[in-house]
């Protein structure tokens, strides 16, 4: 199958047009790249397709594999506990050294809300029941994060990105400087 034919149905709802297709197929065609069909069954074999940038396909777009544990009641209680108290206090520090009209930041019983004045509002919130970790994101909106025990991160299942990644990522460009929420974390 032609990486045109297997990028068509992906792009077929934007209305993308088909000299468009051909262009990111022929953008991501380059000596050792490794192209897969976005379409296939494996889930090995799958890429997250975001097009944000020409060198679409290279072999750094794998993301690291994670698996969510079954904890313990207390031992979910522990990590998600010390992973958005550290988040708290990160932040707490960055509003400090940072003038952001309308920064706020509230942590009690689990639900963490951190408001970014016109940036908008992120919750986090702990959910025992799933012994997930819950963020809604003015950006990037709802996501349940597992905990991978062997990685020591909190995953998004559906692409692998962790909640730091995101987090760090979108806090940046809020705040005007890299962001590392979990930078000195240990678990």
């Amino acid at each position: 199958m032609s990486l045109t034919r297997c990028l068509r149905p992906v792009y077929s709802k934007r209305l993308i047009s088909q000299q468009a297709v051909r262009s990111l197929a022929t953008a991501a065609v380059a000596p050792k790249r490794v192209l897969t069909c976005p379409m296939s069954n494996s889930k090995n074999n799958m890429l997250r397709v975001f097009l944000t940038r020409r060198n679409l396909f290279t072999a750094s777009a794998v993301q690291q594999s994670y698996n969510a544990a079954s904890l313990t009641i207390d031992q979910y209680h522990q990590v998600s506990d010390d992973t958005l108290d550290h988040i708290d206090e990160t932040l707490e520090t960055i509003g400090e050294e940072v003038d952001l009209p309308g920064f706020d930041i509230e942590y009690s019983q689990g639900v963490m809300t951190i408001k970014l004045g016109e940036h908008g509002t992120y919750v986090l919130n702990k959910q025992p029941p799933n012994q997930q970790i819950w963020l809604s994101s003015p950006k990037s909106g709802p996501k349940r994060y597992d905990y991978d025990t062997e990685h020591k991160k909190w995953f998004y299942h559906r692409d692998n990105h962790t909640l730091d990644e995101l987090l760090n990522e979108e806090l940046s460009q809020v705040f005007g400087q890299t962001v590392d929420v979990m930078d000195g974390f240990e678990p």
